[in-house]
C-alpha cells in the first residue's frame, strides 16, 4: 500500500493507494502543525492499520513544512521508503528550462503525469492557490510556465485589504451587471479571474502555434470549470493520481 502526499500553500492532499487502484483520499485545509496525527488519522478512517502502509511518496512546495512532513513518514514506513520528487529523475519528460531545479514538485508530477497519459501537446492549468499554467510539447519537453494569482487570493485581496467590502461565500452570476456590494464582488472575482484565465490560456496557445489539449486540475477548479469551456478535461486530484503513477511506473 502507497501513500501520497501533496503539501501545497493552503491545503494538502493525502491518497492511498493499492497498486492503481485509489482506496481513499482526502484535502486538509492549511499547513498541518502535527503531520503524523493528521496521516494517522487519515490512514484509520480508510479502515487501515499503519502497518498496511510499504511506501510513501511526497511532493512539497513549502520548505518550512518539509521536514515536519518528512519525519512524519519516517515514523510510519522508514526514511527509505519515502520517496521525494527530483527535478533531474527521469518521470518520462524534459525540464527543457534554464533552471530546472526551481519547478516546484506539483509541476513536475502534473507534467509527467498529463505527458504519460496523452503523449501530445498539453497545456496543464492548475487552480489552487496560485493558478499554474504549463506547456509540455509533444516531444515531452516541459518548455513554459505562467503562474498567476490563484482564484481564492484574488477574493480575499478585496475582503482583506477595502474596509468595507466584507468576506463572503462567492456565488457565480451569469451576468455583468449587479446593483449591491454582495453581487458586485461576485461579478468582479468570478469574471475577472475567468478573463483572466481566458487571456492566458488563449495568448500562450496563440504564440506556441498547436494545437493542444487542455486538463485543467487543482481543488479551486471545481468552482470555474463548469462555467467555462476551456478545458479539454478536469480533474482536481490530478497531482495525487499523478504521484501514484510516477511510483507505480518510475521506481
Amino acid at each position: 500500500m502507497l501513500i501520497t502526499i501533496d503539501l501545497g500553500n493552503s491545503c494538502t492532499k493525502l491518497g492511498l493507494f493499492d497498486g492503481d487502484l485509489q482506496i481513499a483520499f482526502n484535502c486538509v485545509h492549511g499547513v498541518s502543525d502535527n503531520f503524523r496525527s493528521l496521516i494517522m488519522s487519515f490512514i484509520y478512517k480508510a479502515n487501515l492499520r499503519e502497518d498496511a502502509i510499504e511506501k510513501a511518496i511526497l511532493s512539497c512546495v513549502v520548505p518550512r513544512a518539509y521536514n515536519d512532513a518528512f519525519d512524519a513518514l519516517a515514523s510510519i514506513v522508514g526514511e527509505e521508503n519515502i520517496i521525494d520528487i527530483n527535478p533531474f529523475a527521469d518521470y518520462g519528460i524534459k525540464l527543457a528550462i534554464p533552471n530546472p531545479e526551481e519547478t516546484g514538485d506539483d509541476i513536475i508530477v502534473m507534467c509527467s503525469y498529463a505527458y504519460n497519459l496523452y503523449h501530445r501537446e498539453l497545456m496543464i492549468v492548475s487552480m489552487g492557490t496560485a493558478t499554474v499554467i504549463c506547456h509540455v510539447n509533444k516531444r515531452g519537453e516541459f518548455r513554459h510556465c505562467i503562474i498567476a494569482p490563484g482564484f481564492s487570493k484574488m477574493a480575499e485581496s478585496l475582503w482583506k485589504n477595502a474596509a468595507q467590502l466584507p468576506e463572503l461565500e462567492l456565488k457565480y452570476l451569469d451576468t455583468y451587471l449587479s446593483d449591491n456590494t454582495i453581487d458586485a464582488m461576485s461579478v468582479g472575482i468570478y469574471h475577472g479571474y475567468i478573463g483572466m484565465l481566458t487571456n492566458l490560456i488563449n495568448g500562450m496557445r496563440n504564440e506556441i502555434g498547436e494545437k493542444m489539449y487542455v486538463i485543467g486540475c487543482g481543488g479551486h477548479g471545481k468552482m470555474i470549470e463548469p462555467h467555462v469551456r476551456l478545458f479539454d478535461e478536469y480533474d482536481p486530484d490530478f497531482v495525487t493520481k499523478g504521484l501514484n503513477f510516477i511510483c507505480q511506473r518510475y521506481l
